[in-house]
Parts: C-alpha cells; structure tokens; sequence
C-alpha cells in the first residue's frame, strides 16, 4: 500500500525543505495540519504556530534527504523515514480528502556516522 503514495509523501516532505515553501506562510498552513507536533532535535516541543514561525524566519535550507522510506500506517496515514546529514527524521502523514497533510515530526541528532540501517 505505501508504494502507492510514496511518491507523494517524498515530494511533500522536499517540497518543505525549499525556499519557496518555507518563505510562504500560505503554502506552509496548506501542508502542516493544525494540530501539528514535532519533536525537534533540540529536544524542544513545537506547535504549527512555532514551527512556521521558525521556517519564515529562516527560509533558506540545505537539506537532503537520505533513505527515504515510506511505511502505510492506514489507507489515509503514511510514516516518512530518512536522514540528513545530522539526523534521522520521520514524519507521520495523514490524507484529508485529496491533500496530504503532516501530522508529527521528530528529529534525532546522529551523534555518531550512520553506516547501517538494518537495525534501528
């Protein structure tokens, strides 16, 4: 079933490490739900509220995403795993109607190099 939307869910999760999306307040709300939670690496809790002020306050990112995963958790949920150069990530995706919308992210740092991912 994630091979279905894996596609997606990955040009979503791109698609918020551009410019063009962390500079619009507008396209930021259309892709975070409003009951949106992230774990941030820092270890800080963030809201939707946080999160995109943090993003318009700094829009220019570097990210790459490294072993993109995509597990179906239901027909209308998706978990998104990858890393960056410093962290692991994952994302829980949820389908409303016809648009994806992130739900929960979490950031991990990698405090020593990432060589396999066969055991987490």
């Amino acid at each position: 079933m994630a091979h279905e939307f894996h596609d997606e869910i990955q040009k979503l999760e791109e698609q918020l490490a551009t410019h063009s999306i962390r500079a619009s307040a507008e396209a930021l709300d259309q892709l975070i739900a409003d009951e949106f939670l992230e774990f941030g690496s820092s270890g800080r809790v963030y809201t939707k509220a946080d999160v995109i002020a943090l993003i318009l306050a700094a829009p220019s990112t570097a990210t790459t995403l490294i072993e993109f995963r995509v597990s179906a958790v239901t027909a209308d949920v998706a978990l998104a795993t990858y890393r960056t150069e410093r962290s692991l990530r994952s994302s829980l995706w949820r389908r409303e109607g016809r648009t994806w919308r992130i739900v929960f992210h979490q950031g991990t740092p990698i405090i020593a190099p990432c060589t396999s991912t066969s055991n987490p």
